[in-house]
């Protein structure tokens, strides 16, 4: 790790389809510093979050207040609990798990409040200015389950695709599964690494990594169990299509749970056996 002097990013949010970011991806790539895609299940809405670094005397066109903007979810919430909308406070994270409460294993409810937050991202378009442990952090929301994974996607000069085409084929999947999928699905890109041990290793100083991340949020704790129960089978789904585009975890999200069932922790055990440098890795152990 090195150190580098602060610095101050601009960022651009603003709301596409699948069509249109297919047509601007590899320049979204090659034209911004950090990029972040956050897909919403059961909705053609990628919400874009591009950001470089800020010019000299830069000035953002600002969003709508929030207030203004969490308009859709406030909506949702008095037609579903009118009397608990005028006491909710908060937030769109606080009103999205308030929503979310009512019935977070419900594949059709969940997808009722991810349209809402659909809308509340479109309302969302605009620019700030700040600093970059700022720009670059995000509100997750309240306690979740998460799994992460990351794969190779080409280089900058030359992208593959495979990144939207993994994307494509979960958001498929969720709806022909009926998986009830939260928002966002976010998906971000780094360089490669040098650590032989990281899930974006390569000895090719060209190559690009997607990491793509699925939640479920543990609320209520009520509903902690069966809500455990549909994030496992939804992560051993994302599992599957994790191996078919050839990528491994994010180590600290690595759960035995996610890989029950016959051959699937052999078949975790092969993938990392053909990404890393197992034997060399026991070697520096002993």
């Amino acid at each position: 790790l090195a150190c580098v002097p602060t610095f101050r990013l601009h960022e651009r949010t603003y709301v596409t389809n699948v069509q249109d970011l297919r047509a601007n991806h590899v320049r979204m790539l090659q034209t911004y510093r950090h990029v972040r895609y956050m897909w919403i299940p059961y909705t053609d809405t990628v919400v874009v979050v591009a950001s470089n670094i800020a010019k000299e005397g830069a000035v953002a066109k600002p969003a709508l207040p929030e207030s203004e903007r969490v308009k859709p979810l406030r909506d949702l919430l008095r037609e579903l609990d009118p009397e608990g909308a005028a006491s909710c406070v908060g937030d769109y994270t606080q009103l999205r798990e308030r929503l979310l409460q009512m019935d977070p294993v419900n594949p059709e409810h969940v997808a009722r409040v991810n349209q809402a937050e659909a809308e509340f991202w479109r309302l969302s378009a605009g620019e700030r200015l700040g600093d970059s442990t700022d720009i670059l952090g995000f509100e997750c929301g309240g306690p979740q389950w998460v799994l992460e994974n990351c794969f190779r996607c080409g280089t900058l000069e030359q992208p593959s695709h495979v990144d939207l085409d993994h994307l494509e084929e979960l958001m498929r999947m969720i709806e022909r599964e009926r998986i009830p999928a939260v928002s966002p699905i976010e998906q971000r890109w780094t360089s490669r690494s040098t650590s032989p041990m990281s899930p974006a290793f390569s000895d090719n100083s060209a190559d690009i990594f997607s990491w793509v991340g699925v939640i479920m949020y543990i609320t209520p704790e009520a509903k902690a169990d069966a809500i455990k129960e549909q994030f496992r089978e939804y992560a051993m789904k994302f599992a599957d299509l994790t191996f078919k585009y050839d990528g491994v975890f994010h180590w600290a999200k690595v759960d035995l749970d996610f890989h029950r069932g016959h051959g699937r922790l052999t078949d975790l055990r092969r993938q990392l056996q053909r990404r890393f440098d197992l034997a060399g890795f026991q070697k520096q152990r002993q």
